[in-house]
């Protein structure tokens, strides 16, 4: 039996309806229709149960009241994350390093993506999602916050071995591509072993901080990551990042790219020459170097232009290039910051010149018998000093020292400007100078500087770190070990964003392009949360787990990850 609704149409378009039960059966091999009743008269909401009467029989029939939602949790964000990190082998690594830790630190990596907060935040969260915790084979009853940091521990102990498995799984990615770049977060608190006060990136002032080097393959995908402590300079991480790259990891062929602060050529001049076999580099010059260059007369300013040119000059390889929209953005902010700075030291001056006049009015007033046994005649020698240190901060802060040089006495306060050195930099100013070993065969001009490029994927994943997708900032733990493990579960956090990002930002770009929409990489994630997983009590002691239909852009959100919905419900 089914039901069978018609519609006509009669006098003045008025539309009729109605509601037929019908049974289907042959006779003499011809299909029959047969109207058992019409039910048109009867409420919609009884047609509509009977409907569901005859297309779902086998089930047992309830009232309506009785279906009741115990609890509806935001499940597809956290089944699409523990796919990724199954697919990515987190899963793998973590549970042949560290078997007996490996749920806990699995629930830290996507707990960190879900909740966005610490320790004890993801703690309180697993706490209230039970089938979360029983897909992590977690049993909440007995798991306590310090079992947590206890695991991290574990994992910074172990750091060795697990970078290197995970090295293993992925070492096909690079094509000898590494990208390298290291950054710097910040403490709340000053109990921390490898915390120091250094350069900082953060802008926070009075902080101590630790250093965090990352290594990816050429699509920013992460590789390896190293903690330093807060005060270390960038250049000092390369030799040992490369040494492990080369020994720990069996990496034969490397092409490290980093940026000018690396200085990669210095590094690479201190090792044996066995030492430096297999390792060539990309990186950029610093102004400083490119006008030792010039000086030398290596390179010319007149072959800077739009279009690349190369000098070869001792088994190194220059690749010349001015970028006009960096030039004028350069020769803007110089012009500017000459000019700031000439006014405030011209502000130190005047203040100079005021009291040198008094000096030299309390001069005569003394030869023309002036009694008065206080009058100043001259500056007192911390005076001047303060004059100089004025100066000379500002010149620092204005990164102009060697432009001027500057006399303060008593007598004198005086400012050469150098216009030679303001000319050189002026005339660089969008140029840029490009440093490589890597033969032309394997890579051109053209191709080394688009690889360099590729620096702007670590630079990246560092905003990503530092972003509400990782909060790897502030750094709350006093535990040199649980800081490490901190870092280390971050990337592996940032391993499953950077491949959600893979898939998601250039399928945003198509879809708010042709819809003419504005949607972001944190809307697909509400998205995803929006997919519930929820828990029906339905008639007497009835129970049943069902997820929510899924609206068209959760569909085709999963799809850009080859998943459906019946792929969430195979795990329930």
């Amino acid at each position: 039996m089914y039901l069978q609704r018609d519609k006509s149409k009669g006098k003045k378009d008025k539309i009729y309806s109605s509601t037929l039960l019908c049974h289907k059966y042959r006779d003499g091999g011809m299909p029959k229709t047969k109207v058992l009743a019409n039910l048109s008269h009867l409420p919609e909401n009884i047609i509509l149960s009977i409907e569901n009467i005859l297309k779902r029989s086998e089930d047992t029939l309830i009232h309506l009241g009785e279906i009741v939602v115990k609890a509806a949790i935001d499940y597809g964000l956290v089944f699409l994350l523990i796919h990724l990190m199954q697919k990515l082998r987190i899963s793998e690594v973590l549970h042949k390093v560290l078997p007996e830790h490996a749920s806990n630190l699995e629930l830290l990596i996507i707990g960190k993506i879900v909740t966005r907060g610490s320790k004890l935040g993801i703690y309180n969260w697993i706490k209230r999602q039970p089938e979360i915790a029983k897909r992590l084979n977690i049993d909440v009853s007995n798991l306590k916050v310090k079992d947590l940091y206890y695991s991290l521990g574990r994992l910074s102990d172990n750091r060795k071995a697990i970078l290197k498995k995970w090295f293993l799984y992925h070492k096909s990615r690079t094509k000898d591509i590494y990208l390298y770049d290291i950054t710097s977060t910040y403490f709340e608190g000053t109990q921390n072993v490898l915390s120091a006060f250094g350069y900082n990136r953060d802008g926070k002032k009075g902080k101590l901080q630790i250093c965090i080097g990352l290594i990816t393959d050429q699509e920013g995908f992460p590789l390896k990551i190293e903690v330093f402590e807060g005060n270390t300079l960038d250049q000092k991480t390369v030799i040992s990042q490369l040494m492990e790259l080369k020994k720990s990891f069996k990496a034969e062929n490397i092409i490290l790219v980093g940026d000018r602060g690396m200085k990669i050529r210095y590094n690479l001049d201190q090792l044996e020459e066995a030492e430096r076999e297999g390792i060539q580099y990309i990186t950029g010059l610093e102004h400083s170097e490119i006008e030792t260059l010039i000086k030398n007369d290596i390179i010319q300013l007149s072959l800077f232009s739009k279009d690349l040119a190369e000098i070869n000059h001792d088994g190194q390889r220059y690749i010349l290039s001015i970028n006009p929209d960096l030039q004028i953005r350069e020769l803007y902010f110089l012009r500017n910051r000459k000019s700031e700075l000439e006014k405030l030291i011209g502000e130190i001056q005047s203040s100079w010149k005021k009291r040198h006049t008094i000096n030299l009015a309390n001069i005569e007033k003394l030869k023309n018998g002036d009694k008065n046994k206080k009058l100043v005649t001259s500056f007192s020698e911390k005076k001047i000093d303060n004059y100089k240190f004025r100066v000379e901060f500002l010149c620092r802060k204005y990164k102009m020292t060697k432009l001027y040089e500057f006399v303060i006495t008593n007598d004198e306060f005086a400012i050469m400007y150098k216009a030679d050195q303001y000319l050189i930099k002026e005339q660089l100013a969008g140029k840029y100078v490009l440093n490589s070993t890597v033969e032309k065969e394997k890579l051109d001009k053209i191709e080394i500087r688009e690889k360099y490029k590729l620096l702007q994927k670590v630079e990246h994943a560092f905003r990503d770190f530092k972003s509400d997708n990782i909060q790897v900032r502030p750094v709350f733990h006093r535990n040199e070990a649980q800081t490490r493990g901190h870092v280390l579960c971050s990337m592996f956090s940032y391993a499953i964003i950077q491949s959600m990002e893979s898939k998601i930002f250039p399928w945003l770009k198509k879809n708010n392009k042709s819809r003419k929409e504005q949607l972001a990489f944190d809307d697909i994630l509400e998205e995803l949360k929006d997919i519930k997983l929820c828990k029906l009590n339905i008639g007497m002691g009835c129970e049943a787990i069902k997820i929510t239909e899924l609206n068209p852009m959760q569909k085709e959100t999963l799809k850009l990850f080859g998943m459906k919905k019946i792929d969430i419900e195979k795990v329930l």
